[in-house]
């Protein structure tokens, strides 16, 4: 089946750069049209931190041939499809999903609003204040606060380590005409790339792609900014919140999104904590009662990667708590079960074959992969890689990368001591 769709997979690249990625889906009753770009906080200076969002906002708010934002939320809802975008580190991408037959008007939308925006003065100022508004949302959500924590004590002095959508000061202070300028330099064809997939005809959307962006004209766009590790010695990030829980969140250094490990380094953090039959799901909530919810997840970019554990729970449990999840991760590097391996392995592969049932899903795996990486790999290919991963390779990683001296955390509560919370970073 995979092979059967990557045979009527259609990749292109226009005379201007802009590459086209076209994949129908025989069975989809939708189509998905993403437009990804390469602009995101790591290629920001950090005098314009968070401009790749403001762009994001600004391209919202019309284009030539959808003038206003009521007109491209109109063109897109009115077919009873929804369109959103998100800015990322690496990346911005716009998309709207429709039905199948209306997969003109999502191409039409798309392009025109990423490729010919209007950029109006007063609208970007307004945006300021809905993006100021935004961060302050952050600020009083202490999930998402945690983790801004957390890669700040990864990633200090980095772009990796700051907000996405900038600071206060930054959105307040970047110039229409350095917004404007950014726009102009990344979002270059050769910078960005589109992906169609869904119940579509091929031929039709790549001419009409073509059409839209005939005089879109080649340039150079900025490259991403480098990004390091912060001293080991600042491992801890703390702020005093009167919350109901506390938030807490590990971090150790994982590696890149293109490491040869990078399979058995995902199984290994599922088992810690994806799912109910994981190793802290089962430890922390299930026989302790510290958590109603605790996680893993492994975070990979071009240049860096992180693996990240993350839970809530009662301020006065916030040692035990750490000490549980700190004897779970150190656990996990004297190995695992042949059983335990088969089991993370469905869980994985599983997951990954039945998300590629929608259309939006196709078009991020193959856009996503082809911005960052230039190229493409197939579900059956990175199946076999997961499928390749031995109970050798699950100790050799825990080994190499849960390693206590590496520890960072990041804590968002009502009470806590900086000092006491370092001295608890042990195995």
């Amino acid at each position: 089946m995979a092979a059967e769709a990557a045979a009527a997979r259609r990749i292109e690249t226009l005379d201007n750069g802009l590459r086209i990625i076209v994949e129908p889906m025989a069975s989809a009753r939708s189509a998905t049209v993403s437009f990804y770009v390469g602009a995101g906080s790591q290629y920001e200076r950090d005098e314009l931190a968070g401009v790749s969002h403001m762009v994001e906002h600004c391209l919202f708010k019309g284009s030539e041939m959808h003038p206003s934002a009521s007109d491209i939320s109109i063109a897109i809802e009115g077919a009873g499809g929804y369109i959103n975008a998100a800015t990322d580190r690496e990346l911005t991408v716009y998309y709207a999903k429709v039905p199948g037959p209306d997969w003109r008007t999502a191409v039409d939308v798309i392009v025109d609003m990423v490729y010919r925006p209007r950029f109006d003065r007063d609208e970007l100022e307004k945006e300021r204040l809905v993006i100021l508004e935004e961060l302050a949302q952050v600020e009083d959500s202490p999930y998402q606060l945690v983790a801004e924590l957390l890669a700040e004590v990864m990633w200090r002095g980095t772009p990796m380590g700051r907000d996405i959508a900038g600071t206060p000061e930054s959105v307040r202070s970047i110039p229409y005409e350095d917004t404007v300028a950014y726009w102009t330099s990344q979002y270059a064809p050769a910078n960005a790339l589109l992906s169609v997939a869904g119940d579509i005809d091929p031929d039709a959307v790549s001419s009409r792609v073509a059409e839209l962006t005939a005089g879109w004209e080649q340039s150079s766009a900025e490259a991403r900014l480098a990004v390091g590790l912060s001293d080991r010695e600042d491992r801890v990030s703390l702020r005093i919140k009167q919350t109901e829980q506390s938030q807490v969140s590990i971090g150790l250094p994982g590696l890149t999104s293109r490491h040869p490990d990078r399979f058995a380094l995902g199984l290994m953090t599922a088992m810690l904590g994806d799912g109910m039959s994981s190793r802290l799901f089962l430890k922390v909530r299930e026989e302790l009662g510290l958590a109603y919810d605790v996680g893993a997840s492994l975070a990979l970019y071009r240049d860096t990667g992180a693996i990240q554990v993350s839970m809530g729970v009662d301020p006065e449990n916030v040692e035990q708590a750490l000490a549980a999840t700190l004897g779970e991760l150190s656990r996990m590097r004297d190995g695992v079960t042949a059983d335990e391996l088969e089991r993370i392995k469905r869980l994985t592969a599983g997951r990954m074959l039945m998300g590629m049932e929608d259309s939006r899903a196709v078009s991020a795996w193959n856009g996503g992969q082809s911005l960052l990486h230039g190229e493409l790999r197939s579900v059956d290919e990175v199946y076999e890689d997961y499928q390749a991963v031995t109970l050798e390779d699950i100790e050799r990683v825990a080994s190499e990368y849960l390693c206590e001296e590496e520890l960072r955390l990041a804590v968002v509560g009502p009470s806590g001591e900086t000092e006491r919370f370092e001295s608890l970073l042990r195995f």
